[in-house]
């Protein structure tokens, strides 16, 4: 096994120390400060590359700060197992549980309350698109169908609420589930969302085919849908914007 050689990297290359010579931490890359939390590296392998294997092990730093040290753990195992020759070393159950503690503070410290939910106004999509992000992982590999109960001030009486988690590619909607909400909650109006997790927000015939349904659950029962919005991984289009279906 191969000596680790980190004292012999330059201060440019040194986590540290393009920390502190960034102007801004935002300026650092993801490895290098996954590098300096770490501290350090195994023999073998210095923090600098232990950082970049334990990236390409979980495929993208949302996946890995989204981790408990469980999943932490199980999926070093299995990286280790298909990559032999550049494995993730020196990160053992208590490298793990510290590494879960310190991205479990950072989602509780960004975490959106209730209250701030509904401290909006959803008087556009983009402010609609907002919020039902905050319910859905960045990277979710299932899709979810949202349902947000809405005051007659537009204000949201509650969190988006996920009323079916589908397979890869499909979240089957009854319209009981999506009323049956909004009734519990006396909403005066509701938006409806879901994800792709293809990353394509474009409209598949079952999703405006759902639309129409929902349109007409909603005439029956007396609570507007005022949109169906289907969200991509950077973008999202607006059922209703786009003239799909008759609102």
């Amino acid at each position: 096994m191969e000596p680790n050689n980190f004292k012999s990297l330059s201060d440019e290359l040194k986590p540290r120390e393009k920390m502190r010579r960034a102007s801004s931490v935002r300026m650092v890359d993801d490895a290098s400060l996954l590098a300096v939390m770490l501290k350090t590296g195994a023999h073998g392998c210095d923090v600098a590359e232990l950082s970049r294997r334990l990236l390409k092990a979980f495929g993208s730093l949302p996946r890995l700060v989204r981790c408990d040290w469980r999943e932490l753990g199980e999926t070093i195992r299995g990286y280790n197992t298909t990559h032999p020759n550049e494995r993730v070393l020196g990160i053992g159950p208590s490298k793990q549980l510290e590494l879960a503690a310190a991205f479990e503070l950072v989602r509780r410290g960004f975490e959106v309350t209730p209250e701030d939910v509904r401290a909006k106004v959803v008087d556009s999509t983009e402010v609609a698109v907002e919020v039902f992000r905050r319910s859905l992982a960045m990277d979710e590999e299932q899709e979810n169908f949202l349902v947000l109960p809405l005051d007659a001030k537009n204000h949201p009486l509650c969190e988006p609420i996920c009323v079916t988690k589908g397979t890869l590619d499909r979240s089957p909607i009854h319209s009981r589930e999506v009323f049956k909400d909004a009734i519990r909650w006396s909403a005066h109006a509701v938006i409806v969302a879901h994800n792709h997790p293809s990353g394509d927000p474009e409209p598949s015939r079952e999703d405006i085919e759902a639309t129409k349904r929902l349109l007409e659950a909603s005439r029956v029962v007396g609570i507007p849908l005022l949109d169906h919005i289907v969200l991509g991984k950077a973008s999202f289009t607006s059922i209703r914007e786009q003239g799909l279906a008759a609102f």
